[in-house]
């Protein structure tokens, strides 16, 4: 993995595929929206608890004009095709009730799953967490969704059960080594490594 320019890394996923990741900007709306067709509608419900094909405007702005800051989005892009509508995106947003806690999601399109990229994305959103002062990274999974709910316990995420979702806290913690030992954790810690040692570079 190395930098490729200001705020951009690139990385390798486990079955050799190199991809591009960056902050979330502006010009990401119609890339977003394309990306929405590439998700099953079982992916579409688990991450917006909507089968719906296509966001409204104000989703898109919201998606799309962050502060990098209270809210923090990063998308995953193939970096052999550019003009690709993108693999997968991650954000947080900080909440105002309690500034040391940000809620979290994510999404990959269907042909990216299970290669690693969900564990990338939720690493660079660990990082950007630790160095903006947020303690707790929230994920509210439907039940259905046992899959992430699952793989979240196993990094050390505290569930509970409200209103017929699954609230999942992660706590951020300054050095990762604090997470639990599970094959999970390890290999997410060897990419916070990763990414730390990139953001250096």
């Amino acid at each position: 993995m190395h930098r490729s320019r200001q705020n951009s890394l690139q990385f390798t996923l486990r079955d050799g595929t190199r991809v591009l990741l960056r902050p979330v900007i502006p010009d990401d709306r119609e890339r977003i929206q394309n990306g929405m067709a590439a998700l099953s509608s079982a992916s579409r419900y688990f991450r917006f608890f909507t089968s719906a094909a296509q966001l409204s405007d104000q989703q898109l702005r919201h998606f799309c004009e962050v502060d990098q800051r209270n809210h923090v989005a990063w998308v995953a892009l193939d970096s052999c095709d550019p003009k690709h509508p993108g693999l997968g995106v991650a954000r947080f947003v900080r909440i105002y009730e309690e500034p040391t806690t940000a809620e979290m999601a994510f999404v990959v399109i269907d042909a990216y799953q299970r290669r690693g990229l969900g564990t990338i994305l939720l690493a660079i959103l660990y990082l950007m967490a630790e160095a903006g002062g947020v303690q707790v990274l929230r994920a509210i999974v439907l039940p259905e969704n046992r899959r992430v709910s699952n793989w979240l316990r196993s990094l050390g995420a505290i569930e509970r059960y409200e209103k017929d979702e699954y609230r999942l806290d992660l706590t951020v913690h300054h050095n990762p080594a604090l997470l639990p030992q599970t094959s999970s954790s390890e290999y997410f810690k060897r990419v916070i490594e990763d990414l730390q040692t990139a953001r250096r570079m």
